[in-house]
Formats: C-alpha cells, sequence, structure tokens
C-alpha cells in the first residue's frame, strides 16, 4: 500500500526559522547592550550635571552669606540697623537666585525681612524659624513651602564674641528645578533618539540577514527536497526513481545522493532476491526451528552438565579447603602462643616481618572463608536445581524467621553504622515451611542491603495479606537501574553489576533466595530506584501446595 509523506515543515523552513532566530536574537541582545549602556552614560552625565549645579549655587551662597555676615555684624556692633536692612535689600534686588534674606535676634525678633517686611519688629515662631535661632555654626537647610522648594544658609551673627542672632539668605530652587527638568527632557530625547537609531539598524540588519539565509537555504534545500522526493518513490516501489539523481557536488550531500543511488540498487537486487526464495522460506523456517529446539536441547545438557561439574567440583574443593582453614588457624594460633613472644619485638624489621605475616595469615583465612561460602551457595543451587535437596517444612513462625536473620547480621549492621528497623504485623500468622531455609532466604536479602547502603538504615517488615505472608527487606543504597532489575535473579549475576559500585559476591544469593521461595509456591521481585535504594519483598502462602 502506497503512503502519501507530505513534508509539513521542510529543511529549508527549519534553517530560515533557526538562523533568523540566532539573528534576531543575537541583534536583539547587542541592541539591548548598547542602549543600557547609553543610558548608563547619560545618567551618569546627568547625576554629574545637577551635582554640578547645585554644588555652584551652594559655592556662590557661601561666598554671598559670608560677605552680608562681615557686614552685618559691623552694623550691628554700631547700632545701624538701617543701614544693614538697606544692604540686605540691594543684595536680594541684585541676585536673581536669592529669594529672600532675615535678619533676626536670638529670640527670633526679626529686623530685617525682605519678603515680608510686615513682620519686621515681630517674632516668628515656625519649625524654620526655631531651626535657624537654634543654629551655633553656618548651615545650608533644604525645606519646601507651599511647592516651593528652599535651601537656606544659616549664618549665626556675633558681636563682642557673643552671638547676637542669625542671618538667613533663602535660595529658591526652583530655578535650579527648571534647569534639572530641562536636563532630563534633553537626556531623555537622546535617548528616544538613540534607540529609535538602534531599532532602525537592526531591522536593515534583519532584512538583510533575511534575504542573505533564504538564498542560502533554498540552495542548501533544493538537492535535498530533490533526494527526498527519490526516497518517497522508491518507498513506493519505484527502484527507477534513483536514476534521475545527478552528483553535482563532493560535499555530504553529493555522498549522500551516491549513498542513496547505490541503496536503491541494492534494494531491487535483494528485492529480486526475495522473490525467487519466497517459495521456499517455509520450509527454511521449519528446518530452523527444529535447529534451534535441538540447540535448545543441547543447552540444557550442557546447563545440567555444567550445573553437575560445578557440584562435583564444589565437593572435591570443600574438604581440601576446610583442611587449609582449619590448618591455617592452628598455625595463628601456634604463632601467637609459641612463637611470637619468643621473637624479640625492639627491632623494627622483626615488628614488620610479624605484622606482615599475621595480615598474611588474615588474608588466608578470609580468602578461605568467602571461597567456602561460594561452595556452599553452589552446593545448594546445584542440590535445589537438581531436586535432591532435604526440604525439613513444619509450621514456621514469621517472626522468629526474622528474629534470627537480624540477629546473625547485625554485627555488619552495626561494622556500617546502620541503622535496623523491624516492624513485624502483630498475629500475624505462622506458615507451612523450611525454617532454616527462609532464614537463610532473609539473611541474604539483609546481607545484600547490607552491601550497596554506606548510610542510612536498614528495614525489615513483615505482613499478611490475603492468605500470604509478605515479607520485605528495604535499604537506602545506591539502587538498581529499572532495565536489570529482572536480570539481578539470574545465576552469577550480582547485584552491583547494575550498580556505581561493585562490592564482591558469589552472584548466587539471590538465584537461591528465588529458588527456595518458588519452591514453597511463593515468589520474590525487586523495586528500586537508583541513588535512592531498594526493596526487596517475596510473598509465599500460608499453605503451600507443593
Amino acid at each position: 500500500m502506497k503512503k502519501n509523506h507530505s513534508t509539513k515543515n521542510s529543511i529549508r523552513i527549519k534553517l530560515l526559522i533557526t538562523m533568523i532566530s540566532l539573528i534576531v536574537g543575537l541583534l536583539t541582545v547587542l541592541t539591548f547592550i548598547q542602549i543600557s549602556t547609553q543610558k548608563i552614560v547619560l545618567k551618569k552625565e546627568f547625576g554629574r550635571r545637577i551635582e554640578l549645579m547645585k554644588n555652584n549655587l551652594v559655592e556662590k551662597g557661601k561666598i554671598l552669606s559670608d560677605n552680608l555676615a562681615r557686614q552685618t555684624e559691623n552694623n550691628i556692633a554700631s547700632y545701624n540697623f538701617s543701614n544693614a536692612a538697606e544692604i540686605l535689600n540691594k543684595t536680594v534686588h541684585e541676585y536673581q537666585e536669592l529669594d529672600y534674606i532675615i535678619l533676626m535676634d536670638s529670640s527670633c525678633m526679626v529686623y530685617t525681612h525682605t519678603l515680608h517686611p510686615e513682620l519686621q519688629q515681630e517674632k516668628l515662631s515656625g519649625e524654620e524659624d526655631l531651626f535657624a535661632a537654634s543654629r551655633r555654626n553656618p548651615t545650608i537647610y533644604e525645606f519646601s513651602r507651599n511647592t516651593t522648594s528652599f535651601m537656606e544658609i544659616i549664618i549665626p551673627i556675633s558681636v563682642s564674641t557673643e552671638q547676637w542672632g542669625t542671618l538667613r539668605l533663602g535660595f529658591s530652587l526652583n530655578t535650579l528645578n527648571n534647569e534639572i527638568l530641562n536636563s532630563r527632557n534633553e537626556i531623555r530625547k537622546k535617548i528616544e533618539e538613540m534607540v529609535l537609531r538602534s531599532v532602525l539598524t537592526s531591522i536593515l540588519f534583519v532584512v538583510i540577514g533575511v534575504i542573505i539565509v533564504y538564498i542560502l537555504s533554498t540552495r542548501l534545500s533544493k538537492p535535498i527536497v530533490k533526494l527526498t522526493e527519490s526516497a518517497r518513490l522508491l518507498a513506493n516501489g519505484n527502484f527507477t526513481a534513483a536514476l534521475n539523481l545527478k552528483i553535482t557536488s563532493k560535499d555530504e550531500i553529493g555522498i549522500l545522493a551516491a549513498s542513496f543511488i547505490e541503496m536503491s540498487n541494492n534494494l531491487k537486487a535483494s528485492y529480486e532476491k526475495l522473490e525467487e526464495y519466497s517459495h521456499t522460506l517455509q520450509q527454511k523456517v521449519e528446518d530452523r526451528t527444529w535447529e534451534l529446539k535441538d540447540a535448545n536441547q543441547k543447552l540444557q545438557d550442557l546447563d545440567k552438565a555444567k550445573s553437575g561439574f560445578l557440584s562435583t567440583v564444589s565437593h572435591e574443593l570443600r574438604t581440601p579447603l576446610t583442611a587449609i582453614i582449619g590448618f591455617t588457624n592452628i598455625i595463628k594460633k601456634r604463632l601467637d602462643t609459641f612463637i611470637f613472644p619468643q621473637i624479640e619485638t625492639n627491632a623494627i624489621k622483626s615488628q614488620k616481618a610479624i605484622q606482615q605475616i599475621k595480615e598474611n595469615i588474615n588474608i588466608i583465612l578470609s580468602e578461605g572463608e568467602r571461597l567456602t561460602n561460594l561452595i556452599n551457595d553452589v552446593l545448594d543451587l546445584a542440590k535445589i536445581e537438581a531436586g535432591k535437596i532435604e526440604w525439613k517444612r513444619h509450621q514456621t513462625s514469621v517472626t522468629e524467621v526474622i528474629m534470627n536473620a537480624t540477629a546473625a547480621t547485625t554485627a555488619l549492621i552495626e561494622q556500617k553504622g546502620l541503622a535496623l528497623n523491624v516492624d513485624i504485623e502483630k498475629n500475624i500468622p505462622d506458615f507451612y515451611g523450611d525454617k532454616n531455609r527462609f532464614i537463610q532466604v532473609v539473611i541474604n536479602l539483609i546481607s545484600n542491603a547490607i552491601k550497596f547502603t554506606d548510610k542510612g538504615a536498614i528495614s525489615c517488615y513483615a505482613k499478611q495479606t490475603d492468605n500470604k505472608i509478605q515479607v520485605t527487606v528495604m535499604d537506602t543504597g545506591v539502587g538498581i537501574a529499572p532495565e536489570n532489575l529482572e536480570k539481578i535473579f539470574d545465576k552469577f549475576k550480582q547485584v552491583g553489576d547494575t550498580l556505581t559500585n561493585k562490592p564482591g559476591g558469589t552472584g548466587l544469593g539471590l538465584p537461591i533466595c528465588k529458588q527456595i521461595v518458588e519452591y514453597h509456591g511463593g515468589s520474590i521481585h525487586a523495586e528500586s530506584e537508583p541513588n535512592k535504594g531498594t526493596a526487596f519483598s517475596f510473598t509465599i502462602p500460608l499453605r503451600a501446595d507443593v
């Protein structure tokens, strides 16, 4: 059946979108950076301009106030108040920025008020007036009155080393504020012009970039479009579609076209061969099926032979290994009791030799015990698979199984500094099974949990679900990858294979657990999340029908 594959998102459109997005994004970022930088520069310039204008006004006011203060002190000392008032009024008329001058004594009695002459010989009681009268040093004071901002320079007036009163020069800040407003408008106008120029420049570059990208994408996508159309025809069974392709370049597209032509020819040849072989396919399938069955039978025979071989070898290794461990223990005891005490331990070489001998003997014992455990696991698995194991089944307490298993592994748990949590459901019934074998199962699961847990806790739970007992061993270790959860129950497949760390082990503990549980009509499975922990759970019926 032929299919019509429409091209909704062509490579040319994708190239256009990608390149235009890059150009627009780059220009946007550059424009934003340029505008932001210019804004910062202009704002700094505006701030410096404001500061300069204000400093000029303050400096002018200080000079003027100092001159007036000296003249006023001389006039007051000579009781020439009329001359002082004349000078102050004249000064107000000469300086445009100066709004008023107030001369008052220490009791706030006004002697001259250029803005409100009617207040002469009146006492002032306003907040600014009291503040000015309390100054003992020249002070610059800013305040607002009736929507008008003022900067007042307060100069204490002294006569004969005693403060007589205060001279107050009030400068209106409206002119300064107007200049600041004009400067702000000027800066804003510059920013708007700069933004407009930057945007227009960016748009121009975007248009030029779009034109260039469009031309390039068209030239690049044209041979790909032809190749796509030929592939569509080939998919519909037209093996001659590749004949219309012409290789005009030696780049990747040219190589792709050449490979497509070669593939088309090979497909045509393969299709013809398939047609020739189609009438004999069924017979070949049947022959192959018999071959697979035969190979499967041979594999089963080989597996049985392997199990028998491992069982035989394990039996043969157990006796000499037991002797090795026994004699090693005897040697260790004799050395510690009779030999080492007789050696002069003051010499450094003697101490090092004794320490090395002890370490070597401990290694022999440790490796011997590990090899013994491996042999025992191999023998257990071989007996279970061969059906030769002796099961001692009777009513068994779940609590006793878990308590015995946790007691056997407490030393390992404490050695790694882990916590142990045990939670057994109250009044949980007994089940029918081999007590020692289930203790072995729980010990194996707890031991595995200890191997792969560096910190946290090991938890063991037991509860009844319907007519089954469920036991769960949970850890907070490194976890197992989801795709490897089923593989961990295969023979000689260590749990560490699926993890970052790989502690030593036989790879037979979990297969033995599975065989024991399944023999009793139960099931075992694992749930895990990498880097968070693993939970092994097995269920067994209260009464197994086996």
